[in-house]
């Protein structure tokens, strides 16, 4: 068969459109709120503020010594260390580590193009492969998978995973899940998807496969907060340090954190205050709204939460949400990359509705696009 064309042409133009926003935004507008670390040319600023600037800490100086503010103040210890170790892999062999994300980031989302292409066409056929690449590609949140962050890697690998799993191969799928859940508190949520996948194969094996799916995130992620507790002082320091992000303890902060940020942000709309923490609240709710959408009829499509697509899409979207916040909501949604099929449907149900969809998705990449000047994605 030869290679799919949808995914590297879809990659090429939303890419294009992405950077190239980027870059005549970056001159336009000037640095992001914060500034950029020196590593970052001004030209490519909108793509490199914000956490990129944390993850350049980390590569450069490793994890924060000092522990008496944990959750109190801003501390690189909340981040994870995929992005980091990949700076400090190219500061070691004296390429700039900003550059080296970059490239990283965007190919992965052309390898999570082409993964999606492949599950999917193996559930639906090719033409409604082509239709799920184009609408991810376009997908406005996915901008953020060409920045110096984590989205491009950590999506690929869990798209990856799932063909993996899909295809038998259990193994390749659990590795990639550990990519995954070494790129942010979050990744590891793809091994949901993997374990039900495993349990739901028939025939014998059930137990080996689920656990060639969950142990290397197991023991990846173990070790890194092994090695937290004991250079650190604690394994729980990654999450305890997302409090200065206003995110409480998972599960729970939902009551403890919910209830000030749902007052914070009535305040900025009775007093009509259109600051920067409003237009980021407005994009998050947006984007929750959508993907609440999206999961009610991948819930009719795919048969509710007894289908493994439906469950971990489900999760991927509540875990955020249960420490109290919709911050970030659009970017961290994106894991929840089966929603792309109940959206390829609806863009392309009736005549003309895809052209449409299209031009309000290159109106929206640019505005969001824009705000990375003032507001972390």
């Amino acid at each position: 068969m030869r290679p799919p064309r949808s995914p590297v042409v879809a990659w090429v133009a939303s890419r294009a459109l992405v950077i190239g926003a980027a870059i005549v935004l970056s001159v336009l507008l000037g640095l992001p709120e914060r500034g950029v670390d020196p590593y970052v040319p001004d030209w490519l600023s909108l793509l490199g503020g914000w956490d990129t600037t944390w993850y350049l800490d980390v590569a450069r100086h490793g994890y924060a010594y000092d522990m008496g503010q944990v959750g109190e103040i801003y501390t690189n210890l909340a981040f994870f260390p995929l992005m980091p170790g990949v700076m400090a892999a190219a500061i070691g062999i004296s390429v700039n580590p900003f550059v080296a994300a970059i490239v990283i980031a965007n190919v992965a989302f052309l390898a999570a193009l082409w993964a999606l292409w492949s599950l999917t066409r193996g559930r639906e056929g090719a033409l409604a492969a082509d239709r799920a690449v184009w609408t991810l590609a376009l997908l406005p949140a996915a901008l953020y998978c060409s920045l110096a962050y984590t989205e491009g890697l950590a999506l690929a690998s869990a798209i990856g995973a799932s063909l993996a799993a899909v295809r038998g191969r259990w193994a390749a799928a659990g590795l990639l899940a550990a990519v995954a859940s070494l790129s942010r508190p979050t990744g590891g949520i793809v091994v949901l998807l993997l374990v039900m996948l495993a349990v739901r194969e028939p025939g014998p094996g059930r137990l080996r496969r689920a656990l060639l799916t969950a142990l290397p995130s197991v023991v990846a992620v173990g070790a890194f907060l092994a090695w937290m507790a004991v250079e650190r002082g604690s394994a729980f320091l990654p999450f305890e340090a997302q409090r200065a992000w206003d995110r409480g303890q998972l599960g729970i902060g939902i009551v403890t954190a919910a209830p000030r940020e749902i007052a914070a942000g009535w305040d900025l709309v009775a007093d009509l205050h259109f600051t920067a923490a409003w237009t980021a609240t407005a994009r998050d709710l947006v984007f929750l709204a959508l993907y609440g959408w999206l999961l009610v009829r991948l819930w009719r499509r795919e048969g509710g939460l007894r289908s493994p697509w439906v469950a971990y899409s489900a999760a991927v979207l509540a875990i955020p949400l249960s420490s109290g916040t919709i911050t970030s909501l659009a970017r961290l949604g994106l894991l929840a990359f089966p929603l792309v099929w109940p959206l390829a449907d609806w863009v392309y149900e009736r005549p003309g509705r895809p052209r449409v969809a299209a031009i309000a998705a290159v109106l929206l990449i640019v505005l969001l696009v824009a705000q990375l000047e003032i507001r972390s994605p």
